[in-house]
């Protein structure tokens, strides 16, 4: 077992550090972009994996090839920044990936074989899987934005912005530029990902719900019903996407969080994203959710750092005195 630390914290589960011991206690890590580390009993499951990230982005702390542990790894959506590593970590631990269809080809093209592969689609009542210790709902959601008609200006207009605040740097070596592209081919970038590939992914460890979604769009008919009817969650991990204007923003994320009512929440990709997404504060989230749903309690997390969760206890420790 390697207990090198990552980033000044305490090495994570997936990179071969140490478990919690107690059967209560569920512990998250965010590793960038949308990626999260969950960690119960002696489970281990990656949602979205896009750790090698390419260049002039924030460092993690650690390589691809150090990913030695996962149980599951299951994707939200297979655009590049979600599936990009999804194949060499399911080659490297041996865990099955759930994921939307779209994203079989990803997935088949890296490598990894169609058996581990395990298709979703999230339609009428969603997916309904059961592994050890946990069972998980998948149901259809939408990417953020769906039809928004100022997309591309939009995307152009960040386009344009980084190349002014980083006029400072040189150009992107050649050899830079090919391991963009390559990171980039290593997704699915159809339009039909935006309507159909999309997924709300919905955890339960004996009652204790986990509910994750890595891309902030509309809510769902599936999503209105399923929580029309099973009201409530205890985790909520919700895109906060890094487009610079965040009342704009929040106008996508936060009916999700309604629909969602979870009595705790963390942001995901608001982080930056070379060539294109800016970081983002996640203060106006948490004010957001204070003021509409006083009862939920917002943490805002950095690379590695440790979250402990009690699943029946209700206690909350961030960091490594735990």
């Amino acid at each position: 077992m390697n207990h090198d630390p990552v980033l000044g914290y305490s090495r994570p589960a997936m990179l071969g550090g140490p478990m919690n011991a107690d059967p209560d206690v569920l512990t998250i890590r965010w590793l960038g972009t949308a990626n999260y580390e969950l960690c119960f009993r002696d489970r281990v499951l990656l949602l979205d994996t896009f750790y090698d990230r390419g260049p002039r982005m924030r460092k993690l702390g650690f390589r691809l090839d150090e990913v030695e542990r996962a149980d599951a790894v299951l994707i939200g959506h297979p655009h590049y920044d979600h599936i990009s590593d999804a194949a060499q970590i399911a080659t490297q631990t041996g865990a099955s990936v759930v994921v939307h269809p779209l994203g079989a080809d990803v997935l088949t093209t890296g490598g990894l074989g169609v058996n581990k592969i395990i298709g979703v689609t999230g339609r009428g009542e969603g997916d309904f899987l059961e592994f050890p210790e946990f069972t998980l709902r998948v149901l259809h959601g939408f990417h953020c934005p769906v039809d928004h008609p100022e997309l591309q200006a939009s995307i152009g207009a960040l386009r344009e912005a980084r190349t002014v605040w980083e006029s400072d740097q040189p150009p992107l070596s050649p050899g830079e530029e090919a391991h963009q592209r390559e990171v980039f081919q290593r997704g699915n970038h159809a339009p039909e990902v935006l309507t159909e590939g999309t997924m709300c992914l919905i955890f339960e460890i004996d009652g204790y719900k986990v509910v994750y979604r890595d891309s902030a769009g509309p809510v769902s008919d599936e999503e209105r019903a399923y929580f029309g009817a099973n009201p409530g969650c205890d985790l909520a991990i919700v895109a906060l996407q890094g487009y610079p204007l965040l009342r704009r923003q929040l106008a996508t994320t936060g009916p999700l969080i309604e629909t969602y009512q979870p009595r705790i929440v963390l942001p995901c990709h608001h982080d930056d994203l070379y060539p294109i997404f800016l970081d983002v504060a996640t203060e106006p989230l948490k004010m957001q959710v204070h003021e509409q749903l006083p009862q939920t309690t917002t943490i805002q997390p950095v690379y590695v750092e440790p979250v402990a969760l009690g699943m029946k206890s209700g206690m909350v420790k961030i960091g490594d005195d735990v």
